[in-house]
């Protein structure tokens, strides 16, 4: 069973507007956001169960903090307790919906390895770096609270359907702080879930089809976050930890969007970095540096060979000369004082299944599924270590 969509969710009680945070690995240059988005949301939020990447240096005290806040939402009745998936339709500022249903995905079926074969891959490298600080998290508290999106390839809109046809109940129907539009959440109670089944299983049997492989889902975003359920269930297993949740969106959903993610390096030494740059980033396409003005500069025309080039470089560059590189969305986060920002193509979603199948996981941190405000928000979440 990849999908289990009959187990107990929980969901925080009250204005869940209010409870709800963007995923924590936006904003990551941008303290502030974080720092203002706190004063809007309300006592006990889950803001109180993250890290922001973007405090990554502050991660002892902050984790404190966060063992504290679990143990007295779970004792306090912060959450109810449901059974079943959650339909989600999400509608963003920037005029998009897109559905989704979330649910608990099976661990066994996942590998975030390049030469994967498992029902559930990744499309990006995995930062190995980027895990220990989310596993000191996830083994310190009792619950999860994910910000995962699987995309399926669901052209024939099996999912869509099994959910349109499916009984369900409003859970929630709220306005999102900082920007992040409203979201309304519908439950499909368990033992009302055979559609769904039937659903993942026609997916599966169509990717076989397809790509000549069996496959249910590539992750679109929250990559780290299921490495490192994955991570835990292998070393620290519990009856409880071999699934993770989810939201799972077909990649043809109308309002689901590929979007570029740039690179921002910070360096002390602006010339030698542009005369490097040129140097070592060559082909026969165009593309743009900030610092803050445009600076026109030669990349590969393969939008794939390009992030890979610029990836290499900019890591060569801060590892013998220092610095930083961000990873940020928009073209207003390239213009930073200190820093040179690197305009980046993305891929197009349709081009996602057919390139990994091919080629296997992209470099990190090539597309966004829409911008920063889009992402998703952390609201459900599920006990990982007792019932």
């Amino acid at each position: 069973m990849v999908v289990d969509f009959d187990g107990e969710i929980l969901i925080p009680s009250g204005d869940v507007g209010k409870f709800a945070a963007v995923a924590c690995d936006q904003f990551a240059a941008d303290p502030e956001y974080w720092r203002g988005i706190q004063k809007e949301l309300s006592p006990q939020s889950a803001l109180d169960l993250i890290l922001p990447e973007c405090f990554l240096s502050e991660t002892e005290p902050r984790l404190e903090k966060i063992k504290s806040s679990a143990a007295e939402m779970l004792s306090g009745g912060r959450f109810y307790s449901v059974r079943g998936a959650v339909a989600v339709t999400r509608t963003t500022k920037y005029g998009r919906t897109r559905r989704g249903i979330v649910a608990a995905v099976n661990l066994d079926d996942y590998d975030y390895s390049p030469e994967s074969k498992a029902l559930i891959r990744a499309s990006e490298r995995t930062i190995e770096s980027r895990i220990p600080p989310r596993v000191a998290i996830r083994e310190a508290i009792d619950i999860e609270l994910p910000h995962i999106l699987l995309l399926v390839d669901d052209r024939d809109g099996l999912l869509r359907a099994a959910v349109d046809n499916s009984k369900k109940r409003e859970l929630y129907d709220a306005e999102l702080c900082g920007g992040g539009g409203r979201i309304k959440g519908d439950l499909i109670e368990a033992g009302d879930t055979s559609a769904l089944y039937a659903a993942v299983d026609g997916i599966i049997k169509a990717s076989e089809k397809k790509f000549g492989t069996p496959l249910f889902a590539l992750v679109g975003d929250g990559n780290h976050s299921l490495a490192t359920a994955k991570y835990c269930h292998e070393h620290y297993p519990t009856p409880f930890n071999g699934f993770a949740l989810a939201e799972i969106i077909d990649i043809y959903d109308a309002g689901l969007v590929f979007e570029p993610i740039h690179r921002l390096v910070e360096t002390d030494d602006p010339v030698m970095f542009m005369d490097s740059l040129r140097s070592a980033v060559k082909g026969d396409a165009s593309s743009y540096v900030y610092a803050p003005n445009p600076i026109k500069i030669s990349v590969p025309a393969d939008k794939i060979e390009a992030i890979s080039a610029v990836d290499r470089f900019c890591e060569t560059f801060v590892k013998h000369f220092g610095g930083s590189v961000e990873y940020v969305h928009g073209k207003d986060a390239l213009s930073k004082s200190g820093h040179f920002g690197i305009e980046m193509r993305g891929i197009e979603k349709d081009e996602l299944f057919g390139y990994v199948l091919k080629n296997g996981v992209l470099p990190k941190k090539t597309f966004s599924l829409g911008e920063a405000e889009e992402k998703r928000y952390y609201i459900e979440a599920r006990r990982i270590k007792r019932s």
